[in-house]
């Protein structure tokens, strides 16, 4: 089977497609304008009506600034275009399916969608006309009378079906795009609580109006014939667009099973013969081919894009939006969006993108929360573990990891943080999923200097049944990084992180080994969270991928980590030094030193039981200390003659370890 030169190259005989993309394109710039527009009335109305939780009179004030407008010439013409525009190219959308497998959402908005004139023609008619071509009192004083109570259930229906349509469509046309998944939980927020608090204050401000004593409403016998009449028509006319669509989804059905078939071959999924017409996203869906399509098929992402592998070059040009999109992706030239194409000639397609869930109406509704976030991430890792490993029993050593992994966790779901991935002796956490990014990096410190101690507490634990101490090494970075969701049929569902945040995180905690130090931050972090934090080394860190080194703080210890007083003031002394710059040394492997090798070149003390590598290579005062604990009488000499030699060689350990650049094992 050949394959094409391109997707795009010369296409005979592909006329009709790429008309009906054309037509598909600016269809669905219209059909979002339009739909724009009548949720700007709604949302103003609703506004107005949530002002009658202060009274009627309230309303009447918030009526007359939004009368204002959407009265207006301008304001006018916009309504009712867009009141007829937008179910006309909505039935032709749906006129223009092939298949009507589709998710739960798509079906509960095209059903609120016809459901909405049944209530509104009557609301409009009985306003809006009546009030133009009989002067009928349109003031909230009047209509809220002849609404309450026999009609208040019909309005609160009409109210949440087009806030709910609405708010669907909205919501599924912004998602695939970045800037949304800032304001996405405010947006959700606002559309609950609008209509709630509409309905509170159409029911507050009815109550007023019903209690007021006003002469009662006179109609003449024209204006009753008029309204009747002008809802019929209304209705009739809708309704017969809908018939209409109708008739011609059953001529088209019976076209269907009298036409010819075209063969399409999807890569892993056998072959399907079946009528042209459909799009690749719609055979997908009929045949129960797993596959994700998060905009629904509007060409809004580009996650249900395929490769054409043979049967591209009959295939119609990209249209504008999937032009524009292939474009930004910078897609190759046999890749396209399922969405968009209608094969008329046999085809062999594959997914590039799969959704493997376990229900084809899931298929094509991955996760809506996936997208770049702000986001703090900690990467930790034990020290001289595979020197530990060595030493301890299979069970014991399970046993202790298992302890270590429960201490970790509870220590980052304190302060708000998620575990994203265990891996050996090391996990990664994110903080910043939820709250600010400034609360994110000061929990993600605080988390970090927890886990410091309860290492400290494990070692006193378990410290007679360990060769060497448990030791620990943290980096933390603050930045944008891809948070999703993952899914296999063998693995499951799993939540993850991924993008320059974490390998930078990653690095920082690599060079903790480097300038002995239990956590390493990025200056970023620090800015972010707004505060001073005392005993810190400034340092410069090389990050793969970047030319400049990267300033980050390096803490000694947990104790280290306490706040000055005040978030505004000026950072705590140590951090205006001169940084640090690591820098590779030829002859010092520092991961040697973690695991018990001995560098050539470099003198310290001899392993002991109680003591690590890495506290063997600490700063000279601490070193010190634990060499006198460890001291007895009966050796003082020998042990005054090996301190001496040691700090000698310690010194050029920590001047040599603060400048080399190792390589940290993938996370």
């Amino acid at each position: 089977m050949s394959l094409p030169q391109t997707a795009g190259s010369n296409r005979q005989g592909a006329g009709f497609g790429a008309g009906m993309d054309q037509v598909s394109s600016w269809s669905r710039d219209i059909r979002f304008a339009s739909g724009m527009v009548l949720l700007a009335f709604a949302t103003t109305h609703f506004l107005n009506h949530a002002a009658g939780i202060a009274g009627l009179e309230a309303m009447e004030a918030v009526q007359n600034w939004r009368y204002g407008f959407w009265h207006s010439w301008p304001g006018t013409v916009a309504l009712y275009a867009a009141l007829i525009v937008h179910p006309l190219f909505a039935l032709l959308r749906v006129a223009q399916r092939r298949t009507f497998k589709m998710p739960a959402r798509e079906i509960l908005q095209i059903g609120l969608g016809v459901m909405i004139p049944l209530f509104l023609v009557d609301h409009i008619v009985g306003t809006r006309v009546m009030g133009t071509f009989f002067n009928l009192d349109e003031s909230y004083h009047a209509v809220l009378r002849r609404l309450w109570p026999n009609l208040a259930f019909s309005q609160t229906i009409l109210l949440l079906l087009v806030w709910t349509h609405g708010i669907i469509g909205l919501h599924f046309s912004l998602r695939s795009r970045e800037s949304y998944q800032h304001w996405r939980d405010p947006f959700m927020l606002a559309a609950i609580l609008l209509p709630i608090l509409a309905l509170i204050g159409f029911a507050v401000a009815a109550r007023e109006a019903g209690h007021m004593q006003l002469p009662p409403e006179t109609y003449s016998d024209s204006a009753v014939a008029m309204f009747n009449q002008n809802v019929i028509w209304a209705k009739t006319a809708f309704y017969g667009l809908v018939g209409c669509f109708v008739g011609f989804v059953a001529i088209r059905e019976i076209r269907v099973r009298t036409t010819r078939h075209i063969t399409v071959r999807f890569v892993g999924h056998g072959v399907r013969k079946l009528t042209p017409g459909l799009t690749v996203l719609e055979m997908f869906r009929r045949f129960g081919i797993p596959h994700a399509a998060l905009c629904g098929g509007r060409a809004r992402c580009a996650t249900c894009r395929v490769l054409v592998l043979d049967g591209g070059d009959k295939l119609p040009p990209p249209g504008p939006n999937e032009a524009r999109l292939l474009r930004r992706i910078s897609a190759p030239d046999r890749v396209r969006l399922a969405c968009q194409i209608r094969p008329r000639q046999d085809l062999q397609v594959q997914i590039l993108l799969a959704s493997r869930l376990g229900a084809a109406t899931r298929a094509t509704e991955p996760e809506a929360t996936a997208g770049k976030r702000g986001l703090t991430v900690i990467v930790a890792d034990l020290r001289a573990f595979s020197a530990l490993s060595e030493r301890q029993l299979p069970q014991e050593l399970i046993g202790l990891l298992n302890r270590f992994f429960d201490e970790m966790a509870q220590a980052i779901a304190a302060h708000g943080g998620r575990i994203d991935a265990f891996y050996g002796d090391g996990f990664m956490a994110v903080f910043g999923l939820e709250g600010t990014p400034a609360r994110a990096a000061q929990a993600a410190i605080s988390a970090a200097g927890d886990i410091v101690r309860a290492v400290e507490a494990l070692n006193r634990e378990y410290g007679a049944a360990l060769p060497l101490p448990l030791r620990i090494g943290i980096g933390i970075h603050t930045g944008q990084a891809i948070v999703g969701a993952v899914e296999s049929e063998s693995l499951g569902r799993r939540e993850i992180t991924v993008g320059e945040t974490v390998m930078i995180a990653s690095q920082l905690e690599s060079a903790t080994r480097r300038v002995l130090s239990d956590l390493v931050v990025s200056e970023e972090t620090i800015r972010v969270t707004g505060r001073g934090y005392r005993g810190t080394t400034p340092l410069k860190i090389s990050i793969k991928g970047r030319e400049k080194p990267l300033t980050a703080y390096g803490f000694a210890s947990a104790p280290e980590l306490a706040e000055r007083d005040g978030d505004d003031q000026e950072p705590a002394p140590g951090i205006e030094a001169s940084p640090v710059l690591l820098e590779p040394v030829p002859g010092l492997d520092v991961e040697a030193m973690e695991e018990g090798i001995e560098p050539e070149g470099i003198e310290h003390e001899p392993l002991s039981g109680a003591g690590s590598p890495l506290e063997e290579a600490a700063p000279a005062p601490q070193a010190a200390a634990k060499r006198g604990r460890r001291s007895n009488a009966s050796k003082s000499n020998a042990s005054k003659s090996n301190a001496s030699k040691s700090k000698a060689g310690k010194s050029k350990v920590g001047k040599s370890a603060a400048a080399a650049d190792t390589k940290k094992p993938p996370v």
